[in-house]
Order: structure tokens, then sequence, then C-alpha cells
């Protein structure tokens, strides 16, 4: 699960050049948000501060 979380985040803003706006979760930089269950279920998501599902 960590690398696939990495191949989603961190190594994408590296690769985009925008790893000192987002890619990780660090105060100052923007972050949309999934939690997940254990079996991958999208439980909440949070896009731009604002939660905009809740299950």
């Amino acid at each position: 699960m960590t690398d696939l979380i990495k191949m989603t985040s961190i190594n994408v803003a590296k690769q985009l050049n925008i790893f000192n706006e987002t890619g990780s979760l660090t105060p100052g930089k923007f972050a949309d948000i999934v939690v997940l269950d254990k079996d991958l279920n999208v439980l909440k998501t949070i896009v731009e501060g604002k939660v905009v599902f809740d299950k």
C-alpha cells in the first residue's frame, strides 16, 4: 500500500515539478484527501478544505 500511495502522490508531484506545492501532507501545501476503509471503500473526500463526500 505504501508504494501505491507514493506512486499517486509524491512521485507524481515530483515528476510534474510541483512537489513544493503538493504531493505530501505538509503545512502550507495543497491537499485533497480521500479517507478509505480497510476494503478501500471511500468513506470521506475532502477538496480544498471542504468535505464533499461523507458516507
